[in-house]
């Protein structure tokens, strides 16, 4: 005998009228992660990225206003820094 009362697969939203609603959270969620995702991959974060070589300049200037590295040895490592690459 079948069941007169089944609403097939979808039996747990049958009488409560709420069935459009999990469709509706579902594409608010991958909506949500498809700009999450769009603003991270166009936010210009490559082009933000520190020059390693700068970073380093900016360390030897540090050290060298500090004390810690003579004249000739903070004109030693900068010329090094600084070669063409």
């Amino acid at each position: 005998m079948p069941y007169p009362y089944w609403d097939g697969p979808w039996h747990m939203w049958g009488g409560w009228g709420f069935g459009w609603i999990f469709p509706l959270l579902m594409m608010v969620f991958v909506i949500a992660v498809c700009a999450f995702f769009m603003t991270r991959m166009f936010s210009g974060h490559g082009a933000s990225r520190p020059d390693p070589a700068s970073s380093a300049l900016q360390l030897l200037n540090e050290r060298f206003a500090k004390g810690e590295i003579s004249k000739e040895e903070f004109e030693e490592k900068r010329s090094i820094l600084t070669l063409p690459r």
